[in-house]
């Protein structure tokens, strides 16, 4: 079975956990008989095809894209996508299924759709209502508009969380029956990495200092602005802690500003950036990893944190409250509280025995509940179903249809 992926990012090229989680997905997908085709941007040169680990990926130049603003590049982008997508479309004739990854690629995924007449399905990862709290203004609209069509568009919607579905039905006025909930997962062998503990720790912090982490984007919803706040607290109880901050945003130099004025700068590391196996070394030298976001459909460092054995903190809301079980695999912390946080920082960074035990119990769940040959397996039965019902709905083209659309198709 081939299946089509569109995908504004895909590794190397990550902003978000999009790529990731598709890069292992389509890994996984492969073992399951599964030929997954990836069409995404390509940037600095990176265009052209690749086959990788049985996966086939399709770069388009992204780079050079006239736009005033991101959303106009959006669109832009969507149209090159469908143009790159017609070709390989016109290549593999017998893909059955386009899989679409969020609004960045819904323009795309619903031509296509029209064009050869194949069901489309999508996951939606996150919504433009939850990043800032509702709709306002005419770029919100624009991607809540997307969302909406890619949605009703869609045969089926796959989220990664119980919250995400319930959200995903109320804001997008999706029934709840078209919803499947699939949760991420995480690889545990691709998250080893051989390293000298006492070196690595060396760039970071002094040897008998605590490193509490964060990574991910420096941005509002992800409440890093919270975790300042908390540390003064922090270190009345743990003086030994020291924090590190990963990734990039526009919420930086802020956030910097505001642990120099809280007087904490210097208990600070802000790394920007980083590469994945540093991202593995430091999640391993790190006593606590948190997350105290505000809006969260699904929480994949978590997981990979958990695949690392380090104990988590996280904010109790969002796709976050059903994968971390409080005191049994993690800590949660109400949300929007930083006070709240530093209670429960401080609880795992006092407790050794407490440490090990959530570190344990969490790599087990992982093991059990978020392996990715599981998640593929489930994935796999969706689709099937959704191709048995598109080949006895009337919306299935005959074969004389189809000749005339690929055709068409060729002159896009």
């Amino acid at each position: 079975m081939k299946v089509l992926h569109l995908s504004w990012e895909f590794p190397p090229y990550k902003v978000g956990g999009i790529g990731t989680v598709l890069e292992d997905l389509t890994r996984s997908q492969v073992e399951q008989g599964i030929e997954p085709i990836i069409v995404t941007c390509g940037f600095e040169g990176n265009v052209g095809y690749e086959h990788r680990n049985g996966v086939h990926i399709y770069r388009f130049d992204a780079d050079y894209i006239p736009a005033e603003d991101f959303h106009s590049w959006a669109l832009q982008m969507g149209m090159l996508m469908q143009n790159k997508a017609c070709e390989v479309m016109n290549e593999h004739k017998d893909i059955k299924l386009i899989h679409a990854h969020d609004w960045l690629v819904a323009t795309a995924a619903i031509g296509l759709k029209h064009i050869y007449r194949r069901p489309m399905i999508s996951t939606i990862h996150a919504l433009e209502s939850g990043r800032y709290g509702g709709i306002e203004g005419d770029r919100q609209e624009l991607i809540h508009s997307l969302e909406k069509k890619l949605a009703y568009e869609s045969w089926r919607i796959i989220c990664n969380s119980e919250f995400m579905k319930r959200s995903i039905s109320y804001s997008l006025s999706i029934p709840w029956d078209k919803i499947d909930v699939i949760p991420n997962g995480v690889d545990i062998k691709k998250m080893q990495v051989d390293f000298n503990y006492d070196d690595e720790k060396r760039k970071y912090a002094l040897p008998h200092e605590q490193i509490v982490f964060y990574v991910g984007r420096m941005v509002w919803e992800k409440g890093v602005d919270i975790i300042i706040g908390a540390i003064p607290k922090i270190l009345e109880k743990n003086p030994e802690a020291k924090f590190v901050f990963a990734g990039t945003g526009y919420m930086t130099d802020r956030l910097k500003k505001m642990a120099h004025d809280a007087g904490v700068f210097g208990k600070t590391t802000f790394v920007g950036f980083i590469e994945d196996d540093t991202l593995k070394r430091l999640f391993r030298i790190s006593s606590v990893f948190t997350i105290p976001s505000r809006y969260e459909p699904f929480g994949i460092t978590a997981l990979e944190a958990m695949a690392c054995g380090v104990p988590v903190v996280v904010a109790d809301t969002g796709g976050l409250a059903e994968t971390v079980n409080h005191e049994v695999d993690g800590i949660k912390v109400w949300p929007e509280s930083s006070e709240s946080l530093a209670w429960g920082v401080s609880k795992v960074l006092s407790d050794w025995n407490l440490a090990h035990e959530l570190s344990g119990n969490a790599y087990r769940k992982i093991e059990e509940h978020y392996n990715w040959s599981g998640i593929s397996i489930r994935l796999k039965s969706i689709y099937n179903t959704i191709l048995e019902q598109y080949t006895s709905s009337d919306w299935k083209p005959s074969a004389a249809i189809s000749e005339v659309e690929h055709a068409a198709a060729n002159n896009v």
